[in-house]
């Protein structure tokens, strides 16, 4: 889907739950118009032995478990789905598995802030930043059956986003989508400065691959820009919002960075959020203006 010249593998952590089923949903009709492949991935650690232990079973029910789900998601999808399964941890194993399999993107669901399953709140953010490509995190809310067709990509003062807007700019080609591009407000000129210098790329490189657009500028008022956006997303009933990972957390202003990403991808509305490593080569994407 998102490669120029190869199919592409769609890794989806799977701990049986509820919500890694919606993940695997929102993967299949993500590879549904090309070739792409889906993958399960389960990673056995303490959680989850323990969790076999209670139930007297062994490794071996993980992968008939597996099997079954990767098999039925195929043949309701026609999507080709295969499963993996090894031991480690969920911050650097699925990191690490992706690299290994060349993986494009990682689809996972959450459990929100205050589950007590293995991907929640500021744990999902700890395997969205260790992943070196997009995840796109989704909660409860199952898979829209016409896909992708409105886009969220908030612009802001960092100077590290343009990733995020290639990839959006990607998704959008692929689904036919609109893009919302999401102005923040800042009444400091410096930064006011270069928000309009990042919206000013965005719009560029949005209407050289012809896709549609609106402009959107932060009404301000009461509550922070995350509320905002969240607000507008849910508004116009958005099926993604895409952000930067912020990967880089090199000072305290990146942690209150992370804080919000927390707040994002457990947002109320359950929107879908697409998150991009600010510094991934994004040469292989189908996108004009990169390179």
């Amino acid at each position: 889907m998102l490669s120029k010249d190869k199919k592409n593998l769609i890794v989806v952590p799977c701990d049986f739950t509820e919500e890694a089923q919606i993940a695997l949903n929102h993967a299949s009709r993500i590879a549904k118009q090309s070739t792409d492949e889906v993958r399960l991935l389960h990673i056995f650690n303490r959680e989850s032995k323990s969790k076999l232990r209670k139930e007297s079973a062994g490794e071996e029910a993980v992968y008939a478990k597996l099997k079954e789900w990767a098999e039925k998601n195929q043949n309701e999808t026609g999507i080709t789905t295969t499963y993996h399964a090894e031991e480690g941890s969920i911050f650097t194993t699925i990191a690490e598995y992706i690299k290994e399999t060349d993986a494009a993107m990682m689809v996972m669901g959450t459990h929100g802030v205050r589950g007590v399953q293995h991907f929640v709140g500021s744990f999902a953010m700890k395997v969205v930043t260790s992943s070196p490509v997009p995840v796109i995190v989704v909660q409860k809310k199952d898979v829209d059956a016409s896909g992708i067709n409105k886009i969220v990509l908030p612009i802001d003062h960092n100077r590290h986003g343009k990733n995020k807007v290639s990839y959006a700019i990607s998704i959008a080609k692929y689904f036919g989508a609109e893009v919302h591009v999401f102005e923040e407000y800042s009444s400091d000129e410096f930064y006011s400065k270069q928000i309009k210098l990042n919206t000013n790329y965005a719009i560029q490189r949005l209407e050289e691959n012809n896709v549609k657009y609106i402009e959107v500028k932060e009404d301000f008022s009461s509550g922070s820009f995350t509320k905002h956006l969240i607000r507008h997303a849910a508004k116009i009933e958005a099926d993604l919002i895409v952000i930067s990972s912020h990967a880089d957390q090199e000072s305290i202003a990146d942690l209150f960075l992370r804080s919000n990403e927390v707040e994002m991808i457990n947002n109320d509305a359950m929107i879908p959020v697409m998150c991009v490593n600010p510094f991934e080569n994004t040469s292989h994407l189908s996108v004009a203006g990169v390179g």
